[in-house]
């Protein structure tokens, strides 16, 4: 059922205001969509708004998603990782599943089938939410490569897993540890494979588009066609949509002109903030208080069910790549971040609304689903920032720091400078009041700017860094200029467009220093523990 234009104009309104709310409350955005969803269904702010379309969820922003994660991915970090992120997107899924399907056989007396499948819908994670923490609160770079890869792929594990238990469930025979196991291989595999061509075959047309918009209608194609392709043959549709992703992020970076980067990169980032803005606000539309009343003690059992399944999910794998391969064994403090972090989202929303009518305990299943992403989403949400800082991951450079706050005192200093003046020449102040504070902050101005010159001479990496950025924030203004004038007719279409490239190309460049300078002190850091 499509959203008519009154209702999606107001869930737009709604998510400006939540985003505004978010930001001065300091609440991460996707919690403020959950509440702020779940307030306006209570309060009945917007009567007629359709519940979540499972169908919209499968078909369109979970390829949209899952390629744009694969796209804007770190292969190289994702290379250089592959072992844990390979370790706990299969044996960590299998285990994740099967513990957390265990417990809620046990604690809640549901049959193994419908405990199972449960345990698939709340096996996987919501990237977007701890990634967003991890924006807020910058953690070690290889933590972050390794739970974003794992995030891409256990997704694509969990989704075949819960494909065939939902299958098996719904016509009524009991699970097989063999059947499934190996349906679970070939369709991953299988998915890969579609997805690798499909990539391999838009990068190829992407080469000879030569053109911004096309380019960008091609890779919308090749990741929505991933999906339905692999889904079609009955293999696992989001490991072919998130591999597409990774092998046009490929053909992009090495062999695409920087506009066209620039331009592809721009429309993924607002697709995904649409779609990501789109499902957190249904999260809480779809919750429907009442009906989770009789099923509270059910959730809270879930609650604790998913927290065990996810431990047993990650400390033993972790365990044994610790026995095993010792080079690439992970601290056992950032084992941690991966229970803290296995927060729930619209995915399990939509595996649980699409589940078969016919399904044993149905009712039951999409109840406990809604309970624990609710508590999930808000619960861990609010609380992982805080969890990171705990455990002693919230990194914060010291000079960076010092280098911000010279800079504010400096900002502050030369805007109350300048309202100063105007006081002044409005004859407003005495002259002696003037001179007074003229002086003051003249000082304080000087002093600012000895400090920020003494730090950028102390901490030459720290001083290369902020003049990046200064660049990077000028080619920002050229680019807004240059787009000004050939509007206005200035300067003709094609030296614009020219001078655009350029533009792009060193911005580019700057990205990539930047990136290479982090990721430099971030592997000296782990040297030198």
């Amino acid at each position: 059922m499509l959203l008519e234009v009154p209702i999606l104009i107001g869930l737009m309104v709604a998510a400006i205001a939540l985003a505004i709310a978010a930001k001065r409350a300091s609440v991460p955005y996707n919690v403020a969509l959950v509440l702020g969803g779940l307030l306006i269904s209570v309060a009945h702010l917007l009567p007629g708004v359709p519940p979540l379309n499972p169908q919209v969820v499968f078909l369109i922003c979970l390829p949209l998603l899952l390629f744009e994660g694969g796209i804007m991915a770190d292969l190289n970090g994702i290379r250089a990782n592959a072992v844990p992120i390979g370790l706990l997107s299969t044996l960590g899924m299998v285990l994740a599943i099967g513990a957390t399907g265990a417990a809620l056989h046990w604690m809640l007396h549901l049959a193994w089938g419908p405990a199972l499948l449960l345990g698939a819908i709340l096996a996987v994670t919501d990237t977007v939410s701890i990634l967003y923490a991890f924006r807020r609160a910058p953690v070690p770079g290889r933590l972050a490569g390794i739970i974003q890869g794992e995030s891409l792929f256990n997704d694509g594990t969990a989704l075949v897993a819960y494909t065939a238990i939902a299958a098996v469930v719904a016509g009524g025979a009991a699970p097989s540890l063999g059947s499934l196991s190996g349906h679970v291989l070939l369709a991953s595999v299988g998915g890969a494979v579609v997805g690798l061509a499909l990539g391999l075959l838009g990068g190829f047309i992407i080469r000879r588009a030569e053109d911004p918009l096309a380019e960008i209608m091609v890779t919308t194609a090749v990741a929505l066609a991933s999906y339905v392709m692999a889904e079609e043959v009955h293999l696992s549709g989001a490991i072919s949509a998130v591999v597409a992703g990774l092998a046009v992020g490929v053909t992009l970076r090495r062999e695409v002109p920087p506009q066209s980067q620039v331009a592809i990169h721009s429309f993924w980032e607002y697709a995904t903030f649409g779609v990501n803005t789109f499902l957190f606000l249904s999260v809480g539309l779809d919750t429907r208080p009442e009906a989770l009343q009789g099923h509270l003690p059910g959730v809270g059992i879930a609650v604790v069910a998913v927290v065990l399944g996810r431990a047993v999910a990650i400390y033993l794998p972790f365990l044994l790549l610790r026995l095993f391969k010792p080079a690439e064994s992970i601290p056992l403090r950032w084992q941690h971040v991966f229970l803290v972090g296995n927060i729930k989202g619209a995915l399990s929303i939509g595996l649980a609304l699409g589940l078969p009518e016919n399904t044993p305990a149905r009712e039951q299943i999409v109840s406990i689903a809604f309970g624990v992403t609710l508590v999930s989403m808000v619960g861990q949400g609010l609380m992982l920032t805080g969890a990171l800082k705990a455990l002693g991951l919230f990194q914060q450079d010291a000079v960076a720091l010092e280098m911000a706050e010279q800079r504010g005192k400096l900002i502050a200093s030369r805007a109350a400078h300048v309202e100063l003046e105007a006081l002044h020449s409005q004859g407003l102040l005495p002259r002696a009041a003037y001179e007074h504070l003229r002086s003051e902050y003249q000082v304080n101005i000087a002093r600012a700017e000895r400090e920020l010159r003494r730090i950028s001479e102390q901490h030459l990496a720290e001083g290369a860094k902020d003049l990046l950025s200064t660049r990077r924030r000028l080619i920002d203004a050229e680019r807004t200029a240059l787009q000004g004038a050939r509007r206005n007719g200035l300067i003709p279409e094609g030296t614009a467009e020219e001078m655009l490239a350029q533009l792009d190309a060193r911005m580019l460049d700057l990205e990539k220093v930047l990136h290479g300078g982090h990721a430099n002190s971030e592997g000296k850091e782990q040297k030198a523990s």
